[in-house]
């Protein structure tokens, strides 16, 4: 198995919370957030440390700006409780398979160090990219070894918490983007099925399914055959979905949506 470990990079920008959020939690709409931290990072390049995160919304926007400024790589770090959560309730797991599938270089915590150890200890049996924690501001690199993981076993996530997998999860009634869909998700949950589906069929549903995408408590496929319409509905989901491969998308082009949002193609 491999040994994981980096090299702390010398960060050419730090980046913090906004103290700012979404609906229902707050009112900023998500591109407002990426522009706020595209106003603060500038035009640059290099090594930038994205610290102190304690919300989805504000962790993927901050991702998004640097990456769309051209800085890399991207530390990522969150703070958290003894319970593993931020301030937030976003649990560590899924800010971890959010992060890494957003293109993060690596993901840390921002807390105590025997509580970062403890938590790190957990992140390592899933992590696929370098562990570190911040003490009184100073970056310390978490060596572990990679553990196997089981590939027919794919981490996801909500705005909040980890969910997984697999490659034959039955993603039960396709939901549309009508002015129900709030109530259709909440109906889906008492589904016995692994995942919920829902399907960007036009522009209207975008705005539909980022108003209503807070309660989805399950796995998320998302559904397509208009790639545009895809990657704004990614843009939008504050977890990390999944795209069942039943649409013409061509490989190209869910390359691109894997890369800059972390979709799961199965």
């Amino acid at each position: 198995m491999e040994h994981m470990d980096a090299a702390v990079p010398i960060f050419q920008r730090r980046v913090g919370p906004l103290g700012l959020d979404v609906p229902p939690a707050g009112e900023a709409e998500f591109d407002h957030l990426v522009e706020e931290y595209r106003a603060q990072l500038g035009a640059g390049q290099g090594p930038v440390h994205i610290n102190c995160m304690i919300g989805m919304a504000e962790c993927r926007a901050a991702i998004l700006a640097a990456r769309e400024l051209g800085y890399g790589p991207l530390w990522v770090s969150w703070s958290c409780n003894e319970e593993g959560e931020s301030a937030t309730r976003v649990h560590m797991l899924a800010a971890l398979f959010v992060a890494e599938g957003m293109g993060a270089a690596a993901f840390g915590l921002n807390c105590p160090k025997e509580l970062a150890l403890e938590q790190l200890e957990e992140l390592s049996r899933y992590a696929s990219v370098p562990l570190f924690y911040v003490v009184d501001g100073d970056v310390v690199t978490y060596p572990y070894v990679v553990q196997k993981k089981d590939p027919d076993v794919i981490p996801c996530a909500t705005g909040t918490s980890p969910c997984f997998v697999t490659r034959t999860v039955d993603v039960g009634e396709e939901l549309e983007c009508t002015p129900k869909l709030l109530e259709d998700i909440i109906e889906a949950e008492d589904d016995p099925v692994g995942a919920v589906k829902i399907s960007i069929l036009e522009q209207d549903d975008v705005d539909i399914f980022a108003e209503h995408q807070y309660a989805v408590n399950k796995a998320l496929c998302l559904w397509s055959d208009v790639p545009q319409l895809l990657e704004q509905a990614l843009r939008y989901y504050q977890g990390r979905a999944f795209y069942d491969g039943t649409g013409d998308l061509d490989a190209e082009e869910l390359r691109e949506l894997s890369n800059r949002y972390g979709l799961i193609v199965l």
